[in-house]
């Protein structure tokens, strides 16, 4: 019985231990299930807030985003006719370092030609050295002086008849971001006429110069000092460029000196054509005018009238087509001259020349080419031994072939045939050459590119 009496009071302490146990822990569910809803409307407050941030982020970064385009917008209107590609400044006294690379290039570039005439010595046409020769040793730098101008110069030296001389090929400053598309130059330069005359000699399709431009120009090109203005006509369907120059006139073509003061200054002008035909065809076409005074006397002056024209196809760097030509036509005029008898004027004659050339080369490696060039001149204004017109003519028939070991370098080997023609000479009138040439250019650092 007491031991009964025993187990049951046990039995009642555990329960009543049980329900206290049960009690403490649902007092203590109830706290924390307290905690949690204060808590929650605290989490949705702070999701509000961080999410009223968010939205306010957004507009912040959208109304900077809108802010910087309308600034871009101000800036191209600001420079809206310009010819530079993007606007050269992000304000009227900042330069944008992103739109104009100001580092300048420096390059060398090395011209050998050897040549052989197998007529030599001779009497009639003109003589070369049959030798290997450093035709022409270049060296030049060409950047951006800063956003509004860019500068060129370039110094070479070339042999003649076993001297070398040195001289500065081009010297100029250009403001290319000129309003309305127009651009200027000033400084000696190559002055822009024809096809061939801005390109250095190292830089041509073939080895030697056309006999046209060597007759009218030079062997190299037409230097002088003075300014050369042009304009980008702003039409859609073809790209047109006008380019007007006014230099000294005080030398013509190849010259060691500052030459001889003129009375008037040499006038110039080039309108240039471009034209994409698709599929990787393109053409350049122009029609150039010159006027100058060979003499320091103000009585004879010279006009020269030249078309010049380039078709081409590329397809990358593996295989090209270019047809290339330029026709010139020269007239010398003379002062009137005065009859000692009658005291009256009569109009001197003048003398008229004219000759073209056609080249045509095709690039059917990459690294191999060849190529052939017609030339032709005559000069109309010479007389026989009666006072009549007479037959002259100069034609020449040139092949070639090209390696191209790079961009850089080449080597080139040509064969000329040349036929000259002149029944204003007492003898030899007819006479044939043959003339062969071996060319190796080297480039050294960044060259700039010639235009199309």
């Amino acid at each position: 019985m007491k031991l009964n009496h025993r187990f049951s009071k046990i039995k009642k302490g555990g329960v009543i231990l049980s329900l206290l146990f049960s009690a403490i822990l649902f007092a203590q569910s109830s706290e924390w299930e307290k905690e949690l809803e204060d808590k929650q409307p605290t989490n949705k407050k702070n999701t509000a807030v961080s999410q009223s941030k968010t939205d306010t982020k957004d507009s912040d970064w959208e109304a900077d985003l809108e802010k910087d385009l309308q600034d871009l917008e101000k800036r191209e209107k600001g420079t809206e006719g310009s010819r530079g590609i993007t606007s050269p400044v992000q304000s009227n006294q900042q330069i944008n370092r992103s739109a104009q690379n100001l580092m300048m290039d420096a390059y060398a570039a090395l011209d050998i030609v050897g040549a052989w005439d197998r007529n030599k010595p001779r009497g009639t046409g003109e003589r070369i050295d049959n030798q290997l020769d450093i035709r022409t040793a270049e060296f030049g730098f060409n950047g951006a002086v800063d956003q509004w101008m860019r500068a060129n110069f370039i110094g070479a030296a070339h042999g003649e008849n076993g001297k070398y001389f040195f001289e500065v090929h081009e010297a100029w400053v250009q403001f290319p971001f000129l309003p309305f598309n127009t651009s200027l130059k000033a400084g000696q330069m190559f002055i822009d006429v024809g096809r061939l005359n801005k390109i250095h000699a190292h830089d041509r399709a073939f080895t030697m110069t056309p006999i046209v431009h060597e007759k009218f120009i030079g062997w190299e090109s037409a230097i002088d000092t003075g300014a050369e203005f042009s304009i980008l006509f702003p039409w859609k369907w073809i790209t047109q460029e006008l380019v007007l120059g006014a230099t000294n006139g005080r030398k013509w073509g190849h010259s060691h000196d500052a030459g001889v003061q003129k009375n008037n200054p040499l006038l110039y002008a080039h309108l240039k054509h471009f034209y994409y035909f698709g599929n990787n065809w393109g053409t350049q076409f122009g029609f150039s005018g010159i006027r100058f005074e060979p003499t320091t006397e103000r009585k004879n002056q010279r006009l020269l009238y030249g078309v010049d024209a380039v078709l081409r196809w590329n397809r990358s760097n593996l295989s090209e087509i270019m047809l290339m030509g330029e026709g010139w036509y020269q007239q010398e005029v003379f002062p009137s001259n005065i009859d000692p008898v009658t005291f009256q004027k009569f109009k001197s004659p003048t003398k008229d020349q004219w000759g073209a050339y056609a080249f045509i080369d095709f690039k059917f490696h990459q690294l191999w080419s060849v190529g052939f060039r017609y030339d032709y001149f005559t000069d109309k204004s010479l007389v026989d031994k009666n006072g009549d017109p007479a037959k002259n003519a100069i034609e020449a028939q040139s092949f070639q072939m090209t390696f191209h070991s790079s961009e850089f370098g080449k080597v080139r080997g040509s064969v000329e045939r040349r036929y000259i023609q002149d029944y204003s000479r007492t003898s030899g009138e007819e006479t044939r050459e043959y003339r062969f040439y071996i060319q190796t250019v080297a480039v050294l650092g960044s060259h700039p590119a010639h235009s199309y």
